[in-house]
């Protein structure tokens, strides 16, 4: 298990930037990959693995893995959006609407007491107005189409400035670790996910 910081990509090497798996003593990376991926400015959990039959499994659309997110925004929000987010919205390029499995109003806060880097191309509003109230939601996902939760925002007219995953699989991210700090997950955390991988529909 990682905590993913910003900055990094989710690969196991890059020419032009920084990898998850640089965070690892070279000796220690032989073999892993990350499970899935985390944009580049989005920090969080993420799993790291050499289990490449186990990641087919648990990254399938199909089997409906929950990702949970923290995401901060900033744009008017009404229950009306919330709902048609949870119903689905109308995004340019997809046959399907694109719709959350589960949404949830957090918090508001300002823009400058966001717990988690802002996204690089957003940092000119915390520059331009610290003091602009931002909304958080908590967002579950079960597929993972690119830049799903960015353009859920968009599509009712908000702006996502941050996003940080805080469960996948079932399992939480642990709060002791830093952003670039990792650990062995535990014999509980691996049965789970060993219990994803024998349910019927895999």
């Amino acid at each position: 298990m990682m905590n993913k910081p910003a900055g990094c990509v989710s690969a196991c090497r890059d020419t032009q930037h920084k990898t998850v798996l640089d965070f690892f003593p070279a000796e220690e990376r032989v073999g892993l990959f990350p499970m899935g991926r985390l944009d580049k400015n989005s920090v969080g959990i993420l799993l790291i693995t050499d289990d490449g039959k186990l990641n087919r499994q648990l990254l399938a659309p199909e089997n409906h893995i929950e990702k949970q997110y923290y995401v901060w925004g900033v744009g008017m929000l009404t229950e009306k959006k919330l709902d048609m987010l949870r119903n689905g919205v109308s995004v340019k390029g997809l046959s399907k609407p694109l719709k959350a499995d589960s949404i949830r109003f957090l918090k508001q806060s300002k823009l400058c007491e966001i717990p988690v880097p802002i996204f690089k191309n957003r940092n000119y509003l915390l520059e331009e107005q610290p003091e602009q109230m931002a909304f958080c939601l908590e967002i579950v996902l079960t597929e993972g189409k690119r830049h799903e939760i960015k353009r859920l925002l968009e599509a009712i007219d908000c702006v996502a400035v941050a996003l940080k995953r805080v469960s996948f699989a079932g399992i939480a991210l642990d709060k002791s670790l830093k952003p670039g700090e990792y650990r062995k997950i535990t014999e509980q955390e691996r049965n789970l996910l060993l219990c994803y991988a024998q349910k019927p529909n895999f």
